[in-house]
């Protein structure tokens, strides 16, 4: 099984992140707080849905140093 870890940093600190390729899932573990698995299909709308975002923040970011 593949794993990838990372180290989040968020506003109440930092959590740990793991990511592991199950078979045909992706299973994701937010330290011990919560475990999403998910598909191939509902993987990639969840990546688009954070590219979305950060996206947002880049422009929003730039923006304001204008």
């Amino acid at each position: 099984m593949t794993t990838f870890k990372n180290t989040i940093k968020h506003d109440g600190g930092n959590h740990n992140v793991e990511v592991k390729v199950d078979n045909d899932q992706l299973v994701i573990y937010f330290g011990n707080s919560f475990t999403l698995r998910v598909d191939e299909k509902n993987a990639d709308k969840l990546r688009n849905l954070l590219y979305e975002g950060a996206r947002e923040l880049t422009i929003a970011r730039r923006n304001s140093t204008l």
